[in-house]
């Protein structure tokens, strides 16, 4: 069996943009903080737990509150809603993804996850406006799961591997990110990456990248099996 864990923004959606906009508008107006860093890069962790933990303890000398966690992500999902209403065309799938997700939830030696630095809600809001079905997956983590990347990702290892009663060795599960923070991330826990390719992973030159999702059935070594 193989594992291929996906992540969400950039990767699944087409929602980098609006999703960075709304993150920073309610960071200022959830928790009043003005002229942080938004290269979103920048931080320790960079996921949404990640981001304003470290702001927080910044700032405050502290980690949020749970109590704040929930205010900030009503508010980030209302200004998504918005931003969505306004302009539909803002939240989008990647060309492809949504179908070839449903042939690989669909192969019975393959096992498909989710796990992205986006907090629960935001992130199904985004794949339901995108038309993406997860019905499928096995398993799902999140920003709620944990502060770091690789461990979000460990999240839904563990999570699949409870679903199946297996231990699955790491040279069979791969990572499908945008970022230079998902390699990095997957380095570090020795799994394998596969990128979609675009000016965030650009000076990456010893990775497997794809222009087209269709690229990725050879990859994972489906080709000949996904009609």
């Amino acid at each position: 069996m193989k594992y291929i864990i996906f992540d969400i923004d950039g990767t699944l959606t087409d929602t980098t943009e609006i999703d960075d906009h709304c993150y920073t508008r309610a960071i200022e107006e959830t928790f009043g903080f003005r002229d942080f860093e938004t290269n979103y890069g920048y931080y320790k962790n960079t996921t949404d737990s990640g981001i304003i933990d470290q702001l927080f303890r910044e700032r405050k000398g502290r980690t949020y509150t749970e109590e704040e966690r929930e205010q900030f992500i009503a508010h980030f999902c209302s200004l998504l809603e918005r931003a969505y209403e306004e302009k539909p065309e803002r939240i989008r799938e990647i060309q492809k993804a949504g179908s070839v997700l449903a042939t690989l939830c669909r192969q019975q030696h393959i096992s498909i996850g989710l796990a992205t630095g986006g907090w629960r809600e935001s992130a199904l809001f985004k794949l339901r406006c995108a038309g993406i079905n997860i019905d499928g997956c096995t398993a799902a983590s999140f920003a709620q799961d944990a502060l770091a990347r690789q461990d979000i990702i460990g999240h839904t290892i563990r999570k699949m591997n409870e679903q199946h009663g297996q231990e699955l060795a790491l040279a069979n599960i791969t990572y499908v990110g945008d970022g230079n923070w998902d390699y990095l991330a997957t380095k570090d826990m020795g799994i394998q990456f596969i990128g979609i390719a675009n000016k965030k992973l650009a000076h990456l030159e010893d990775i497997v990248k794809i222009t087209d999702y269709d690229d990725l059935y050879q990859h994972i070594g489906l080709y000949a099996e996904r009609l």
